[in-house]
């Protein structure tokens, strides 16, 4: 698919491009010149889901965020499914019962408890640094393709997925909008009753 092809294109270059996230790996390295930064600007046309932020501190945090999110829930899925994640993660910020903020869509839940966040990596009490550079570099361009609008949703609009091993009681209020890798999607069965049905805390990821 097209949106595949162009996210692999970048991947394939991306070592280049985005030296900056491997050193994400190392938090204690040393801080690289801001100058030698590649800007998204020069990289991408913004498009109309583009997310438009006032400061580069707040487009780099979301960047940041949703690149993590694709790491830990999908470093070992096919690029499609990379890219469906980091699309759940959007529609998410776009749907008026999630978070407006891409970093509190990725965060949402687990206040009280462990293990009763949205995304499980969140709040299971590990350590959320990527340790796998080469899944760090590929995440952080999946994120920076999915957020400037370069590559269409897979998901078809999803805003809940889980692993094809288990089956959650969430999943029989759904309705299947696509099967990539290891992960299901979902949506409302009725779209027209998604603002009347349950809300977005009544069920995980």
């Amino acid at each position: 698919m097209k949106h595949a092809a162009v996210a692999a294109l970048f991947i394939a270059i991306s070592t280049g491009l985005f030296a900056w996230s491997t050193e994400s790996v190392h938090s204690d390295a040393s801080t690289r010149d801001q100058a030698d930064q590649p800007s998204i600007d020069t990289l991408f046309v913004h498009a109309k889901n583009f997310v438009v932020h006032e400061h580069d501190n707040a487009r780099d945090a979301a960047l940041q965020c949703l690149a993590l999110n694709v790491y830990w829930e999908a470093r070992s899925e096919p690029m499609q499914g990379q890219l469906a994640v980091a699309a759940v993660t959007l529609n998410r910020v776009n749907d008026p019962r999630f978070p407006g903020d891409i970093c509190d869509v990725v965060r949402q839940g687990g206040e009280v408890r462990k293990h009763r966040c949205q995304f499980s990596w969140w709040c299971d009490g590990k350590k959320d640094i990527p340790v796998e550079a080469d899944a760090w570099r590929r995440a952080t361009t999946v994120a920076r393709l999915t957020y400037a609008g370069v590559v269409s949703d897979p998901t078809d609009g999803a805003l809940w997925y889980h692993a094809d091993y288990v089956n959650p009681s969430w999943a029989s209020y759904k309705t299947v909008a696509a099967k990539i890798g290891r992960h299901i999607f979902y949506v409302y069965p009725d779209r027209s009753l998604e603002m009347s049905s349950l809300s977005a805390s009544d069920v995980t990821r």
